[in-house]
This record gives C-alpha cells, sequence and structure tokens, in this order.
C-alpha cells in the first residue's frame, strides 16, 4: 500500500540558494550513506512459513535490533532544492532499494530460497515463484493499510528489513522486498505504481508477448498468498489487498456478491531493472484463457438458464391451474367437460416434460463449468 501518494508526505522542498546550482537536486538517501551502518546488536531469530505447490516451507533470519532502528531512522521522504526532477520518483523509491553494503540480509535470504528450491528439486522459475510466494504469506497489515487509504498522513513506507523484522507490511514495503530479493535472485524486476488507487506492486522481466502493459516486466502482486505472476488482480476497497475470483455456486443456490472490489487503473513504471527472464507465464496464461472462457460461459449460461427456469415456473403454474379447473369439473361430475380437456391437458404436460428436460441438461451443464471453473481457481490461487 503505497501511502506516499500524499505528496505533503513525500516530498521535502528545500528552498536555499546555492552558487553551484548544478548541486541543486538532492535525494534524501545521501544523507543516510553517511550515516555509518551500526554494529550487530540485539539479535533475534525470525521464523517464516509459507505454502508453495501445496508443500510447506520455513526458513529461520538472524535479525538484529541495532539494524531494525537504522532503518526506521532512515529518511522516507524525497528532499529537493528548487524545482523538482522529472525522475524524481526514481530516486524516491531507490531510497528503499538500495541496500547497505554491509547489509547482507537480502543476500542470506535469498541464499536460504535457492537452498530450498534446490532441496525441492524446482526449476530457477520455481525458484522465483517461491520466493514471490514467501513474500506474498508475510502478514498484510490491513491497520496500516486503512490510515493510508483514509489520507492520515502519519504513516510512512517501510523499508525491506523493517517488513521482514516486523514479519507485516503493506504493499509498498512488500514490493519494495520482492523488488530486492528477485533482484538479489538474478531476474530482472521493476515497479508499477498505481497512484490514482495508492497501490503498487512489482514486476519481473518475461517474454513481452505475455508482459504486462507490453513493459517487458510481468506483474506480481505482494499483498497476499497465490496470486499468480502476470496476473493483474482486483483490489479491495478501503484495504488495497488483491483478492482471489470467488468460487461459483450450483445453479439455483444463492451467490454472495463481491462487494468493494476496485480495478487497478493508470499505472506508472519505475526503477527497470534487467535480468533473467521469467519463462512460466505462458502456462500461467494457457490456464487463465481457460477460466476466463468459461468465466464468460456460466455468466451466458446463468442468464439463459434464469430466463427459462422463469418461464418453465409460469408453465407450471398454468399447468397447476389447468389441474385444478378439471378436479373442479371432476367433482361436480362434469364428465363431457372434462374429458374434453383431458387431451388439451396431456399435451401440455408433454411440452412441459420436453421443456423441463432440455432445462435440467443445461442445469447439468452449467454446473459441470461451475465444478471446473472451482477447480482452475482453487489451483490457480494455491
Amino acid at each position: 500500500m503505497a501511502l506516499y501518494f500524499v505528496w505533503s508526505s513525500k516530498i521535502i522542498e528545500r528552498n536555499l540558494n546555492f552558487s553551484d546550482v548544478g548541486k541543486n537536486i538532492k535525494n534524501v538517501y545521501e544523507a543516510q550513506v553517511k550515516k555509518e551502518f551500526p554494529a550487530l546488536e540485539g539479535q533475534r531469530e525470525a521464523n517464516f512459513q509459507w505454502e508453495y505447490q501445496g508443500k510447506k516451507f520455513d526458513l529461520a533470519l538472524n535479525l538484529y535490533d541495532s539494524v531494525y532502528q537504522f532503518y526506521a531512522e532512515s529518511p522516507k521522504e524525497y528532499s529537493y532544492f528548487n524545482n523538482l526532477p522529472q525522475n524524481w520518483e526514481e530516486d524516491y523509491y531507490g531510497m528503499f532499494l538500495k541496500q547497505d553494503p554491509k547489509d547482507q540480509t537480502i543476500s542470506d535470504l535469498a541464499s536460504k530460497i535457492k537452498e530450498l528450491a534446490k532441496k525441492n528439486k524446482l526449476s530457477f522459475d520455481e525458484e522465483i515463484e517461491l520466493a514471490l510466494s514467501f513474500v506474498q504469506a508475510i502478514p498484510y497489515d490491513e491497520e496500516k493499510a486503512k490510515n493510508i487509504e483514509q489520507d492520515t498522513k502519519e504513516e510512512k513506507p517501510n523499508y525491506p528489513y523493517e517488513v521482514l523484522y516486523e514479519k507485516k507490511g503493506v504493499c509498498s514495503g512488500k514490493s519494495f522486498l520482492a523488488y530486492s530479493l528477485i533482484r538479489e535472485l538474478g531476474y530482472g524486476t521493476t515497479l508499477f505504481e498505481y497512484k490514482d488507487q495508492k497501490h503498487i506492486a512489482v514486476g519481473i522481466e518475461c517474454p513481452k508477448q505475455y508482459s504486462t502493459y507490453s513493459s517487458g516486466y510481468c506483474f506480481a502482486e505482494t499483498t497476499k498468498l497465490g496470486h499468480k505472476i502476470g496476473i493483474v488482480p482486483d483490489i479491495e476497497a478501503g484495504t488495497n489487498a488483491a483478492v482471489s475470483k470467488k468460487a461459483f455456486v450450483n445453479f439455483g443456490l444463492d451467490q454472495e456478491n463481491q462487494n468493494n472490489i476496485t480495478k487497478l487503473g493508470n499505472v506508472a513504471i519505475f526503477n527497470k531493472l534487467a535480468g533473467k527472464s521469467y519463462e512460466l507465464v505462458s502456462e500461467t496464461f494457457k490456464t487463465k484463457d481457460r477460466i476466463d472462457a468459461l468465466e464468460k460461459e456460466i455468466a451466458l449460461s446463468k442468464g439463459a438458464l434464469t430466463a427459462l427456469k422463469g418461464q418453465i415456473d409460469k408453465n407450471n403454474q398454468e399447468i397447476e391451474a389447468f389441474k385444478n379447473k378439471m378436479d373442479k369439473l371432476k367433482k361436480n361430475k362434469e364428465i363431457e367437460a372434462y374429458n374434453s380437456m383431458v387431451p388439451q391437458y396431456n399435451s401440455v404436460i408433454v411440452k412441459y416434460q420436453k421443456e423441463a428436460s432440455d432445462y435440467n441438461q443445461k442445469v447439468d451443464t452449467y454446473n459441470k463449468r461451475v465444478a471446473e471453473y472451482n477447480q482452475l481457481i482453487k489451483l490457480f490461487y494455491n
């Protein structure tokens, strides 16, 4: 969740006069690099557990109170002199993506993920999926996200170390962590910023024909576990966490609506970095295309079935009225009138039975599509 779209909390303007106008642009990070990286004090072991491909994974990292304090006190606003440079956001995000040479945390994390991938005989692309699922599994800080959404101006982005130390984060910090980890694993990466929705995500280099916005990078969501590389999800209004597709229910059962869903809109792309390309996205799109096709078929079928059911219910009411009239004739022993209605009644029943049979077959087809769809999204978001 990118709180820093509130510009007043993102930028500090320094109205100072310098004789050397060539030095009129300053990045806050310049102040940070002058600050000495601390001695490693207050060691604590952070344990992480998550799932990938139906298997459970875990790893432990040694983190330090002194390093956490170092990042907590590091600049989180962009400072500039005179005119705001055109590419200031590249510098701003770069603050959170730079790493002190003495800080080996991301390198250690990447090494542990590589070890897990090797142990479980995962391919290089599966290794990057494992890394992303690690970040996704870190709990989403909904309280902070809501404060950001409400523009409280009290929240600031977190550095990757802070996310690991606190074991929680919003889209900004988790995306910075994912970016740093993807970079360490040798893949190309970038950041996707959605200013209007106050959301940020990471991109992973991939074949251009599958890439998001033809950027050469595939969208990768960090807020929730199970979102595939290359798929841009909808987000939940109020928290801006990604939402998965809901399962359908069989025809005739109540379907719970998915309310307060927002689509990601205009995007800006920052901090592009070239590296290895993620190729498994082609398989993801095969599954996505089938899911999308089933979703359309189910929507169309539901509309047709609803109309057909309405007609059958109407016909059933007419049959009941017909039958009641015949029963009344029979009770009053108006046999001739009764017998004259029998052929018409039988014809209506035959027509009704044929319509009901056709309806039941279509319901069965609908329910089979629902079952296939639900199985696919269960696998897709696992």
